[in-house]
């Protein structure tokens, strides 16, 4: 490739890159569904939506990472079909990823080529003086020489904003056509998304078909020429940001309609339920205060407060990577917690694994259900094994109290078995999920804390493990659920507390609005129309 320079192609009206009805189906989940949309020459295009509303799938379908089920893309009304990221990129399609790929033991100016690498003989790719020069020349050609810092610095040494400008500049080098931004501004400041921002505009002003792929509402409206909506795998809207303001978008991104938007926003203004600030931990609610958070930091949270009563479903709302899992872990020891009390049954605490958290009562199950279950074992010493040093006599487990307690668990929980000394293997997904839960409670827990607790079940299994979860509450249980999904939120939580950017920043009371929810986790207000 030779060095950069400032030619691209001309706005017309043919799209640069068209998706045209692209699906895309993990198993049984459908990621994309029948999903369109025209990527224009010198326009930024946001593309909006939900955890799992598609968009990440969508990226990785246009870059090539992944390959459509069906529909098609084009470029410049051509049929094109990427067999991988690098195939896309020779053909003019970028991505910049959340989390900028990049080699931290090199310097910027060798990550700007990278791609080269393996193209060049060794002692041209790796001469490090070459490198800088090439780098020099092209910042200076792009008139970005005083955006980047000395490209002789390590990566390793540089700010989340600007790996993420490193990034940005490298695709920029090779003469995109068509540049996809995912999350670009997740971790940046405001200051620094300024930047990013003005970097954007340059490229849109140059011919470059600009897709931004973010949570944040406020900040893309201000750079986006047009807006693309998905919910669910699907395409739900798209229009310019004056034709679909914030308000619609967010009434789209929960599927609700827009009379019942309306009529939340003017609730929310009367009242303040959309706009509550950090929770008061001594809020009255029904039942004893089980386990409070005063202040509480961890690695990827901050000053949180919380609390949760017997007999009280707690659902914690957020986006994906906004802390709340971490929360939870640290509460239960898996993590670390840095600052801050947790008071569990009027005692202060700090646990430092989960198992001394099971035996004080404080029961976990993890998102990830795999490393969870004994795979080698039957059903039956699955469901026991958190109590098996109390079945013990003369150095023997005693069979019978096992298969009781085990029969009795799984008879609770509805965990459908041929044999309890069936092995675990030849459970489903949802009976596997319900043994952890069976498990849990083999302990008579006083609190559970459940991540993702419905995650990769089908309907009703889902709705066999609400009604659990609503026995057990009514049995007394505290039960605390994180769950990225909106209905279950709504389903099942007295109280939602929504998590964003590693904060509790609003406390909501049970049944909340979708639109409401999701206005809070991206941190927008919802406004009477």
């Amino acid at each position: 490739m030779g060095e950069c320079a400032l030619t691209y192609p001309s706005k017309d009206k043919l799209p640069v890159l068209h998706i045209g009805n692209v699906s895309k189906s993990f198993g049984a989940i459908h990621a994309l569904r029948d999903v369109s949309l025209d990527l224009f020459a010198g326009q930024v295009t946001a593309i909006l939506g939900e955890n799992g509303a598609g968009k990440t799938t969508l990226v990785s379908v246009v870059s090539g990472a992944a390959q459509p089920d069906s529909g098609e893309l084009a470029i410049d009304g051509r049929p094109v079909s990427f067999a991988s990221p690098l195939d896309a990129m020779r053909q003019g399609v970028f991505v910049v990823h959340q989390e900028p790929q990049l080699v931290s033991q090199m310097t910027i100016a060798q990550n700007l080529f990278i791609y080269e690498l393996g193209e060049q003989p060794l002692t041209h790719a790796y001469n490090p003086a070459r490198f800088v020069e090439r780098a020099t020349v092209a910042l200076d050609r792009l008139g970005l020489a005083g955006d980047l810092p000395d490209p002789r610095q390590q990566v390793r040494d540089l700010s989340a904003a600007g790996r993420q400008l490193v990034a940005v500049v490298r695709a920029l080098i090779r003469q995109p056509r068509v540049l996809l931004l995912d999350e670009p501004n997740s971790s940046l400041t405001r200051n620094e998304t300024d930047r990013l921002f003005t970097l954007i505009r340059r490229l849109r002003d140059q011919g470059v078909a600009v897709a931004l792929v973010s949570h944040r509402l406020s900040e893309v409206y201000e750079i986006a020429d047009r807006v693309g909506i998905l919910r669910d795998g699907r395409k739900v809207a798209e229009d310019t940001p004056s034709r679909l303001p914030v308000s619609l978008a967010i009434q789209a991104m929960a599927g609700e309609r827009l009379g019942e938007v309306r009529e939340v926003a003017v609730a929310a203004a009367t009242e303040g339920a959309a706009t509550q600030s950090v929770p008061d931990p001594s809020s009255a609610t029904e039942g004893r205060e089980v386990l409070r958070l005063e202040h509480c930091t961890g690695q990827r949270f901050r000053d949180v407060s919380l609390s949760i009563h017997a007999g009280e479903i707690v659902g914690l709302a957020g986006l994906v990577g906004s802390g709340r899992t971490e929360i939870a872990r640290a509460v239960v020891g898996a993590d670390p917690m840095l600052g801050g009390t947790v008071w569990f049954k009027g005692r202060r605490v700090r646990f430092r694994n989960t198992r001394g958290a099971l035996q004080a009562g404080l029961a976990f199950i993890g998102e990830e259900r795999r490393t969870q279950i004994f795979y080698g074992q039957t059903i039956r010493f699955n469901i026991t094994s958190s109590v098996l040093d109390k079945l013990v006599s003369f150095g023997f487990i005693r069979q019978r109290a096992q298969d009781r307690l085990a029969a009795g668990l799984a008879s609770q929980l509805s965990v459908r078995t041929p044999s309890l000394a069936s092995p675990v293997t030849s459970l489903s997904g949802g009976n596997q999920q319900k043994l952890l839960m069976a498990r849990l409670l083999s302990v008579k827990p006083t609190a559970v804390i459940l991540d993702e607790p419905t995650r990769g079940v089908d309907v009703a299994t889902k709705a066999e493990i609400y009604e659990i979860l609503r026995g057990l509450a009514r049995e007394g249980l505290a039960i605390w659920f994180i769950s990225s999904e909106l209905d279950e939120i709504i389903e099942l939580a007295d109280r939602v507390f929504i998590v964003r950017e590693g904060r509790v920043v609003e406390s909501l009371p049970g049944g909340p609005s979708a639109a409401v929810i999701v206005a809070s986790v991206l941190g927008e207000r919802l406004m009477p129309s």
